[in-house]
């Protein structure tokens, strides 16, 4: 029964490890990616003069930036720097 038990265990750790690493490789852009600097530099030539933060979420830049006062998230493709959705906040 010991041994059951240690093996559960085992099995357990290893699953939560495997699903900590799956996460961590949805939340980093992809190798073929453009780099970021490029990406930011084509929003702020669109008129997004402030940006005020940057994520990668869902395999997509998300940038929450300013434009002529309001607020919006811009949705970038990371290989192709192509904004996907611009959503006003």
């Amino acid at each position: 029964m010991q041994h059951v038990l240690r093996f559960a265990v085992l099995i357990s750790i290893l699953l939560a490890l495997g699903t900590a690493q799956a996460r961590d490789k949805d939340e980093i852009p992809p190798a073929t990616a453009k780099p970021l600097s490029e990406i930011i530099r084509s929003v702020e030539a669109d008129g997004h003069n402030v940006i005020t933060d940057v994520d990668f979420d869902d395999w997509v830049w998300v940038i929450r930036t300013y434009k002529a006062g309001f607020e919006f998230e811009l949705r970038v493709d990371p290989v192709t720097g192509e904004v996907r959705s611009i959503r006003p906040d």
